[in-house]
């Protein structure tokens, strides 16, 4: 008879093999890769509203996201141990942007935030849909056997609606995320099936397609992608070397030669430099498209209307990013 091997354990490793720094790697990589946070803790889909999101008092946010429900989510995240000052800071922020909840992200918890966070979703829940719930979160990385480096998250406290769930198992999602789900996959593969007949700049079939960003082709720091919402569809050049004086030098670099890009494009463009945000982008909304909830003969015409204007967009902004990579 064989014996089964025994299952080879997670050694946990310095989060730093996984990302180097916090700022610069950890909270980029935790923004662009919500899906890993909400499947985890099995909370259902949340969406990236924007990052460093300026508050009062001077400080700034980490992450803002949104629920299937358009309800706004606190997440701030640290290296090392959860201190004072992220913990009341994340809740002044949830507090200040009307959140949902608020969720913590760091290496390890201490017991008396612990117990701060049973108490406050306590009185929370009491307060129904109202009241904000708070999750802190371990964030670890590790590796199984000789395996590259991997990572998992370890819901250390939150809400018993939520605690309840996790522990028996996956969530089914609402019918607010299933709708919408559904219909960002059939807005992506849509445009995709027109960009493949007009040329090579496509993206490979992943499970992202059910986000609101698409990459079609990256080179060095500059991203070109789609983004979606409800009602409308933009063409953009996403600027992030997670560098943030590096990224306004880039933005520099390409807005010295604006008017000849928008002469070459035949059309204006949005500059966005955002003086509380690390990153930069350069986009415009091409008349005729439509978001992905608009009627399907709508989107139809939108497609080919978008992927003409990716296309363009690429071919005019290349040889300027090829002389700065």
């Amino acid at each position: 008879m064989t014996v089964p091997s025994p299952p080879r354990e997670f050694k946990l490793i310095d989060i730093r093999e996984v990302w180097p720094g916090e700022a610069k790697d950890f909270t980029p990589w935790l923004a662009d890769n919500l899906e890993a946070l909400s499947d985890h803790l099995v909370i259902g889909e949340l969406e990236l509203d924007s990052t460093e999101v300026e508050v009062p008092g001077g400080r700034r946010l980490d992450i803002l996201a949104k629920d299937a429900d358009g309800r706004n989510w606190a997440v701030e995240n640290q290296y090392g141990e959860a201190d004072h000052d992220h913990l009341t800071r994340a809740l002044s922020y949830a507090v200040g942007l009307e959140c949902r909840a608020v969720i913590v992200v760091a290496e390890s918890h201490r017991d008396e935030f612990v117990a701060v966070a049973d108490e406050w979703n306590r009185y929370s829940e009491a307060y129904g849909s109202d009241g904000i719930r708070l999750f802190l979160v371990a964030i670890e990385a590790g590796r199984v056997g000789e395996s590259a480096p991997g990572f998992r998250f370890r819901l250390v406290a939150g809400p018993n609606e939520w605690k309840s769930a996790a522990a028996t198992g996956p969530r089914s999602h609402s019918e607010a995320d299933q709708l919408r789900a559904k219909e960002r996959h059939e807005f992506w593969s849509g445009l995709g099936r027109v960009m493949r007949e007009k040329g090579n700049l496509t993206w490979s079939p992943s499970s992202r397609r059910v986000y609101s960003y698409m990459n079609v082709v990256t080179r060095g720091p500059f991203y070109f992608q789609f983004a979606v919402t409800v009602d409308s569809c933009r063409v953009e050049l996403f600027i992030d070397s997670f560098d943030r004086a590096k990224n306004d030098e880039l933005f520099t670099a390409l807005a010295s030669r604006q008017e000849s890009i928008h002469r070459s494009l035949g059309a204006n463009l949005v500059w966005e430099n955002k003086q509380n945000v690390r990153s930069n982008r350069v986009f415009r909304f091409p008349e005729g498209t439509s978001g992905y909830r608009s009627p399907a003969r709508e989107r139809q015409a939108g497609y080919e209307i978008l992927a003409d204007a990716m296309y363009r967009f690429h071919e005019t902004f290349m040889p300027y990013i090829e002389k700065l990579v």
